[in-house]
């Protein structure tokens, strides 16, 4: 894993900045509280998310700010992959929200839980996050706590750090599982005690079905002869059931055949009255003249007289026109001669009017009148003549249309009589086909009272007797075998069972062999080989461990009057001058030097231990120099000299440091926000 660069937006001082990393060493400098290690933190979160204990949001996110998020690029087996983080203020605290990953431009919107799974995966880490804590960052002071801390609580740490706890694990699982052997081999014990007790019970009942077999043979003899008698019986029966069957068969077609006799002579009745009837109808419609008349020529005439029709009652409107005309002129004159006879003064010019003038005007209007009466008795007498011949021709019509009318009936009647006349020829062949069927009847009928009186002697009612009786007896027989099977099989059923426990209680006990095989194994051979395993391991760890501790304290410690190495708890043993040293009492460059020298030999380990693990190109070392002298700090050139890894990124205020790292980041914070310099 190599880090490429890193955007932070409102994390602790930072507001909203990108800080880029190169391969090699790379120093992030600058005082304290510049915001050095909020890089650090923010890679651990966006790699890891929040951690209870170890990253808080109230930690990371900026005060006075709701949101705010870390973006982190790096590069794995050549892929570049991306993270990107988010944190925001829900009420009175501060969550992660979901974030993204890229590989190679691939995004995948995922939630906080599911990025660090896929991390652990990229990582090739187990699932935790220890080995990033122990290899690639811890704090240097979290690393002195480590060598001062609880040896128990150091041990089981490292343990877990180098996958050795699996030993202690499988001691305690074995004990475990030898308590729960013990239970089971007392659980096994109880239930295989009465297996010899269940072997003498399954001898005896095997002498009583031994027993039970004789009578079965005995009563099996006797059930098979009954039932050769019974077989015998039945035959009789069958043989006298099936001339019953016969005769009830004969007795029902002579049945049949009397109805069908009695059915056929009601219908020659039947149909011998509807002749009758028909014959009347056929005489009766024979005496009428059925003459058709001709369709075509009523039709012909009738659409004449419609076209006179029309032609009259145009011209019998034209008539009334004008006949209405010569009304209203007519009253019109009259009423102008009243209104001239009564005229004193002319309404235009209102003059005087002479009685020459007015009379003058009558004459004229009384000539016209004249005329108007002529010509009212004209229109008149022409308006009536062409009613009577519109009438004439309406009755002439109307009689065409009665014969129209007569010559459906005609038909209808011709249609009827010739129905009729088929009817009863229909009905006269089937009278005819009838007495045939009646013959064939009579016939049959004969031959069924000949074949009923062959069956008088069936001696069915003894025979049933006999074979009552001997039923009777197969079922006593059937009785007494059944009792016997039944035993037979409860003693069966028994020893089924009985075979079934005794089956299952071997395999118990051959179980509890193996049990107590196995609990004898495991509380042996087994714990004892695990023991020497983990000691064996924990052994070449502590040499490995010891061995990288003793070279990086000798480096950055030149002092030929102390020596140090770490006893089987793996703390810090040293000695000075001759005499054994605590820890505590040492100065604190020396502190910080077997602080760091630990934390580079833990590294070392680890990754040659944890081979398949992806951070070992990648070293962080948070104040790894606190308290040093500057020759000490000088001998940390050594360090990184030494160190076979592609980016060591280093927190730290000493100057002196920027003069042996490949690159430098400078750090400021002003007015409370950081800036890169």
């Amino acid at each position: 894993m190599l880090i490429k660069k890193i955007k932070l937006k409102n994390i602790r001082s930072y507001d909203e900045k990108e800080i880029s990393f190169k391969l090699g060493s790379t120093l992030l400098s600058g005082d304290i509280g510049s915001g050095k290690s909020t890089v650090l933190l923010s890679i651990d979160f966006a790699l890891f998310g929040l951690g209870k204990g170890i990253i808080t949001g109230e930690a990371l996110l900026r005060h006075g700010q709701k949101e705010g998020s870390v973006e982190l690029n790096f590069i794995i087996d050549n892929k570049e992959i991306i993270i990107k983080r988010n944190l925001k203020k829900s009420g009175n605290s501060i969550v992660q929200d979901s974030g993204f990953l890229s590989i190679n431009d691939e995004q995948e919107n995922l939630s906080p839980i599911e990025i660090k799974q896929r991390v652990l995966q990229l990582l090739n880490y187990p699932q935790e996050t220890l080995i990033y804590r122990y290899t690639v960052y811890t704090p240097q002071e979290e690393m002195k706590s480590i060598l001062l801390g609880d040896k128990e609580s150091r041990l089981d740490t490292l343990r877990r750090i180098f996958n050795i706890d699996k030993y202690k694990r499988i001691q305690e699982n074995a004990k475990i599982l030898i308590s729960d052997l013990k239970s089971k081999i007392k659980e096994h014990e109880a239930m295989a005690a009465d297996l010899d007790e269940l072997k003498k019970i399954i001898e005896e009942r095997k002498d009583s079905k031994e027993e039970i077999n004789i009578k079965i043979i005995k009563i099996n003899e006797d059930f098979s002869n009954i039932q050769k008698l019974i077989q015998i019986k039945k035959e009789d029966i069958l043989k006298i059931e099936e001339k019953i069957k016969l005769l009830n068969e004969y007795k029902k077609d002579l049945e049949i055949n009397e109805l069908n006799l009695r059915n056929n002579l009601k219908k020659i009745n039947e149909n011998n009255e509807i002749n009758k009837k028909l014959i009347n109808d056929i005489n009766e419609l024979e005496k009428e003249d059925l003459k058709e008349f001709d369709i075509d020529k009523l039709n012909f005439n009738i659409a004449g007289f419609k076209s006179k029709i029309i032609k009259i009652e145009e011209e019998l409107l034209s008539a009334r026109k004008s006949l209405n005309e010569c009304k209203h002129d007519y009253l019109k004159s009259e009423k102008l001669i009243r209104d001239i006879k009564d005229l004193e003064k002319c309404p235009t010019c209102f003059q005087d009017v002479n009685n020459e003038h007015k009379k003058n005007i009558i004459d004229n209007e009384e000539i016209k009148l004249q005329d108007l009466k002529e010509n009212i008795k004209i229109y008149t007498k022409n308006e009536n003549d062409l009613v009577k011949d519109l009438e004439i021709i309406k009755n002439e019509i109307e009689n065409l249309n009665e014969l129209k009318n007569k010559n459906e009936i005609i038909k209808l009647k011709s249609k009827n009589l010739n129905e009729k006349k088929e009817r009863h020829a229909k009905l006269i062949n089937e009278n005819n086909e009838i007495n045939e069927s009646i013959k064939i009847i009579e016939s049959r009928k004969l031959e069924l009272n000949r074949r009923i009186n062959e069956f008088k002697d069936l001696n069915y009612d003894s025979i049933r007797k006999e074979l009552d009786s001997v039923l009777k007896e197969e079922k006593e027989i059937l009785i007494a075998k059944n009792t016997y099977d039944n035993e037979s099989k409860s003693i069966n059923k028994e020893l089924l069972k009985l075979n079934e426990d005794i089956a299952k209680k071997e395999e118990i006990r051959n179980k509890l062999f193996k049990i107590k095989n196995l609990r004898n194994f495991i509380d042996g051979d087994f714990l004892n080989l695990v023991e020497t395993i983990e000691r064996k391991v924990m052994l070449r760890v502590h040499n490995d461990f010891n061995e990288l501790f003793v070279k990086w304290f000798s480096i950055l410690i030149d002092d030929e009057n102390m020596i140090v190495s770490l006893d089987e708890e793996f703390s810090p043993v040293i000695e000075q001058n001759g005499y054994n040293t605590d820890y505590l009492f040492l100065s604190g460059g020396e502190k910080t030097a077997g602080a760091l020298a630990y934390r580079l030999a833990l590294n070392q380990v680890i990754n040659n231990l944890v081979s398949h693990i992806k951070t070992k190109d990648l070293l962080i070392l948070d104040e790894p120099t606190d308290g040093f002298s500057e020759e000490q700090l000088d001998r940390l050139r050594l360090i990184l000299d030494e160190l076979d890894i592609k980016q060591v990124i280093i927190v730290s205020h000493e100057s002196k440091i920027e003069s042996f790292v490949n690159n430098v980041i400078r750090l400021n914070k002003k007015e409370g926000v950081s800036e890169i310099l």
